[in-house]
């Protein structure tokens, strides 16, 4: 093993605690628990294409979503790629499932999405600063 390898290991294991940490306070719907793995500078942009642009922010918004539409949800995520990008900067890509979401109309659905966030090594820890999950959109003329 080299020691790029085990620091690529190292580097896996530290964000994919982070993650791990935000899925469990999302199944366990504490938004102030999910909002610990953001940097208080993070920027967050949801699906819907509401911008938070600040841990507290973060939160609320996190707050407010699980309060109406993901109230009674469950989230899974399968890890899809982190790069380093530099020491202190990371991107990781992740698929995503909700279940129990709420659509507007009160329905019970299943999401399924892409989650990149970029992280940046802060005071020892990797804290999420931009974090954009989205659902694709159906591709013109498919069905």
């Amino acid at each position: 093993m080299t020691p790029t390898t085990k620091a690529s290991g190292q580097l896996e294991d530290a964000i994919r605690h982070q993650v791990d940490e935000f899925v469990k306070a999302w199944n366990q719907h504490d938004p102030k628990a999910m909002s610990n793995v953001y940097a208080e500078d993070a920027d967050m942009i949801d699906p819907n294409g509401r911008v938070a642009k600040n841990k507290k922010e973060i939160e609320n918004l996190l707050r407010e979503e699980h309060a109406t539409s993901f109230k009674d949800s469950h989230m899974q995520l399968r890890p899809a790629g982190i790069r380093l990008l530099s020491p202190e900067v990371a991107v990781g890509d992740y698929e995503f499932e909700v279940t129990g979401a709420r659509d507007q109309a009160g329905r019970t659905t299943t999401l399924h999405g892409h989650l990149t966030d970029i992280f940046k090594k802060q005071n020892g820890a990797w804290m999420v600063a931009a974090s954009r999950p989205m659902i694709p959109a159906q591709a013109l003329g498919q069905r």
